[in-house]
């Protein structure tokens, strides 16, 4: 699978961009703040429906786009078929900024309801959700950096937007999940102020725990794949130094004997012993949004006591071996998007995941200059220049 043409009108920095691609390597490069990560931003928004670097969506619409649009274009060559994803984002909102002629752009009055992002695939609409997965990316950017010293939420971001592109089924289940938990979360608290009766939650346990059951099944079995590749990409990235194992921290009390629906009797009979303590402070002590993972590394917690270039190094490994299990569940390669990776590696480091990257279908990776790269592999990269939302071809 490649991204072979990318169209972006009025996203962040771009007022205009076309760019006609293949696969291999590409180097975008250039100083900071031109537009480079805004780029990758725009590939990932086409494969996910949402934007890694943005708290909002309206956020990546250019602040002087005269329709307050911002749209996206892509065609990617499939196993299974050609494919074109468009996708239009609106802001009614713009920040009051004035333009060249010093006049403040108006906000624009919607109809009740109206949606701020529409998509089409080959042409027909679609759900923000119907794009998730036709075409795979896996994105390292600096902020992934967090997913072994961050809070466990970044960690579960890290199995979930993995899964949700390869299995539908288990982006439905983590959407349907996470409105019982605003549901149960809401009840738990009229409970404990006596609004309610405390056998109100029978019905959503057993939707909660039927759908944890799926969640926790799905994570696990991908950790365990993920396992498979961790050790030998650690091994490779670390010059042979290191072992990689990721530990899946459930807060449901789980075993691996257990069958699907033992398990899921086994998670009610937890959700009991606990819901003195849930109506009491209001929350949902238990389920998959609680859940953690360790990185181990030689049996040590890179959390604790790995060092900066370590957890990078790990982190690294396995956005690498999640490609590598994307690859096997779906016999596509997903696209690679490495956002400004090199920063905080020693040079070993460095030339081992150079050489890594090399052997995969189309890479992104952005730079701010080209001297950490040696000319032999300058050699097989396609190399671009990024100036003020402008992309050229330096070769």
């Amino acid at each position: 699978m490649y991204l072979s043409h990318l169209v972006l009108n009025e996203f962040r920095n771009y007022p205009h961009l076309e760019l006609s691609l293949k696969p291999g390597l590409f180097l975008f490069y250039g100083e900071n703040a031109q537009g480079k990560t805004n780029l990758l931003e725009a590939v990932g928004m086409l494969a996910t429906g949402n934007s890694f670097h943005a708290s909002s969506d309206r956020e990546v619409v250019n602040w002087h786009a005269r329709d307050h649009l911002a749209r996206l274009q892509a065609n990617i060559k499939r196993r299974e078929g050609d494919l074109q994803i468009e996708m239009v984002i609106f802001d009614p909102t713009p920040p009051n900024i004035a333009d060249v002629a010093h006049v403040p752009s108006p906000t624009v009055e919607l109809p009740a309801n109206t949606p701020r992002k529409r998509v089409k695939i080959n042409g027909v609409a679609h759900k923000v959700m119907d794009v998730i997965g036709q075409m795979k990316v896996v994105l390292f950017a600096p902020t992934d950096l967090h997913l072994v010293d961050g809070p466990p939420d970044e960690r579960r971001r890290f199995l979930d937007r993995a899964l949700c592109q390869i299995q539908p089924r288990y982006c439905q289940a983590l959407v349907q999940y996470r409105k019982i938990i605003t549901q149960r979360s809401a009840l738990l608290k009229r409970i404990r102020d006596n609004q309610e009766d405390p056998r109100m939650l029978e019905y959503l346990d057993e939707r909660l725990t039927a759908l944890a059951n799926q969640i926790i099944f799905d994570r696990r079995h991908m950790l365990s794949a993920l396992n498979v590749h961790t050790v030998a990409l650690q091994e490779t990235l670390s010059g042979g130094r290191e072992r990689l194992e990721i530990v899946y921290r459930p807060s449901f009390k789980v075993n691996e004997e257990w069958s699907m629906t033992e398990a899921q009797q086994q998670y009610r009979n937890q959700l009991r012993e606990v819901q003195r303590k849930e109506i009491q402070q209001g929350v949902c002590l238990l389920g998959p949004h609680r859940d953690d993972m360790e990185f181990m590394v030689n049996g040590v917690n890179m959390l604790t006591y790995g060092s900066r270039g370590q957890q990078r190094t790990v982190a690294l490994s396995a956005k690498l071996a999640e490609l590598a299990y994307m690859r096997a569940s779906t016999g596509d390669e997903p696209v690679l998007l490495l956002d400004d990776v090199f920063s905080e590696l020693d040079l070993p480091r460095r030339e081992h995941l150079l050489h890594e990257v090399l052997r995969h279908e189309q890479v992104f990776l952005t730079a701010t200059d080209l001297s950490s790269f040696p000319q032999e592999m300058l050699e097989q990269t396609h190399i671009y220049q990024v100036v003020q939302g402008e992309v050229r071809d330096a070769r």
